[in-house]
């Protein structure tokens, strides 16, 4: 009995691991007729897998009170089902652009909120061209706008400086729900071992990982096996590197589903 606790204590925080991996989808394409169908049906499909979604309709919100009908529309779609978590994009210049031009783009996101006969509420912020750590001095610019933007109602927070951080990673973890500490190609995710593309294994559970470029004959499964062992908060493959495209967000959603079974299949025997 005794020699089964600790294999009982890994099958659980297996188990923790495998229902808290999602989706982060760059949802950068314009939702047109039809466009955003495929994350319709993937999101309805899968209804245990959490989603991200990060949406940007101008560069950010745009300058508008409210964003144009056609988001309105695919916006509150979206927040129909329960496993959809959309997030506004704000750009921030590695921590260059100006607090209150970044303020007044959490601003217009929470104001969505106020939108009446359609629920175009978001989850959260994206922040990208977040800083890595490396200037000491950047830390308190972005723990000030992920504080402004929970008081404001969006309380997902994602920083995407798209490598792994380089100094007070504790604290950087600390002020976000998840920060993606790799966005490249496939092909430079598999030249290295993935553990060596993030900073602490202590903070994987809020590790996202962004590959793009990712060839037709990827092994999506192996990548997304790869990112459930190591207990990734978040994971996305897209095949192009501007996001337009959203042809494998089906793929990646059926590898998830099917790690998370076969993970389940195996600690059941338990």
């Amino acid at each position: 009995m005794f020699l089964l606790l600790p294999i009982i204590a890994t099958v659980l925080t297996l188990a923790s691991t495998v229902i808290s991996t999602g989706l982060l989808i760059p949802l950068y394409a314009w939702p047109g007729i039809d466009a955003w169908n495929t994350i319709y049906d993937s999101i309805a499909a899968h209804p245990s897998i959490p989603f991200f979604l990060i949406i940007n309709p101008s560069t950010g919100p745009g300058d508008t009170e409210y964003p144009e009908e056609v988001f309105i529309t695919a916006i509150a779609k979206l927040n129909s089902y329960s496993n959809a978590n959309v997030l506004g994009y704000i750009h921030t210049k590695q921590g260059t652009r100006s607090s209150p031009e970044v303020e007044r783009d959490i601003a217009t996101y929470a104001k969505w909120a106020t939108y009446t006969g359609r629920n175009i509420r978001l989850s959260g912020i994206f922040f990208d061209e977040a800083a890595n750590g490396e200037d000491p001095s950047k830390l308190a610019y972005f723990e000030n706008l992920s504080r402004m933007s929970k008081i404001s109602g969006l309380s997902t927070i994602i920083f995407n400086p798209g490598v792994k951080l380089a100094a007070d990673v504790a604290k950087w973890f600390a002020a976000a729900d998840f920060i993606v500490e790799y966005e490249n190609t496939y092909a430079n995710w598999v030249d290295l071992a993935p553990d060596e593309h993030f900073s602490m294994p202590g903070h994987y559970e809020k590790s996202a990982v962004i590959l793009n470029q990712t060839p037709g004959d990827a092994d999506v499964d192996h990548v997304v096996r790869l990112a459930k062992d190591m207990g990734l908060g978040a994971i996305y493959l897209a095949s192009d590197d501007n996001y337009m495209s959203l042809s494998t967000v089906p793929k990646v959603a059926v590898a998830v589903a099917q790690s998370r079974s076969a993970r389940r299949r195996w600690y059941s025997q338990y």
